[in-house]
């Protein structure tokens, strides 16, 4: 069974932030599952967001995603430090799934076959929508040919989009944006429960 996960959102530096969860998981030598926002391109400042920021009516903010262990425990730990250190905890949130879209064009076989081998049996717990099975052509007068030529011997093309459980959602992501050829979309995050 997937554990539950919680969005905690921080007024502060991510920088500070993430040096204190990771320090505080050492120091007391917790094994818990944290993803940070910025590492998943959840923290993506919109201009309106930016303009409140500079001018001063709004903080930055970062996002951590927290298994439900370590939500309390966080929470009450940045409490204490509240006067030592700049980070204040708005918002708590459940988090039932995660999901993004992506989309994939390719030359090369042997990069078809590596996304092939990813996506076509997805993770338990994960959806591909539609299920892998990519338009492929194939022209042998392309043969040889050079990469940026119009003729190519093969051709791979998907657009689709990957849901599920947080933890596998976030692993395949890191793993499709390792494919330059894949154009990600927007990761986005299922709700449940606001505690805060």
């Amino acid at each position: 069974m997937n554990p539950t996960y919680y969005e905690v959102i921080v007024e502060g530096s991510h920088d500070l932030l993430k040096g204190f969860v990771i320090g505080f998981l050492e120091g007391r030598e917790i094994s818990c599952e944290t993803f940070f926002g910025d590492d998943y391109e959840l923290d993506e400042e919109k201009p309106l967001d930016l303009l409140f920021r500079m001018m001063g009516h709004r903080e930055e903010s970062t996002t951590v995603i927290v298994e439900a262990g370590l939500r309390s425990l966080l929470r009450e730990a940045l409490q204490r430090r509240r006067d030592s250190l700049p980070l204040k905890v708005v918002s708590v949130r459940e988090v039932a799934g995660a999901s993004f879209g992506f989309s994939v064009k390719t030359f090369s076989r042997e990069v078809g076959d590596s996304l092939r081998s990813l996506l076509s049996v997805p993770p338990e717990g994960v959806d591909v929508d539609p299920p892998f099975v990519p338009e492929e052509k194939i022209d042998p007068a392309g043969k040889g040919v050079e990469a940026y030529a119009p003729l190519h011997e093969y051709e791979m093309k998907w657009k689709g989009r990957v849901s599920g459980a947080i933890r596998e959602v976030f692993t395949l992501y890191h793993k499709v944006r390792r494919f330059e050829v894949a154009k990600l979309g927007d990761l986005h995050l299922d709700y449940g429960e606001r505690i805060l």
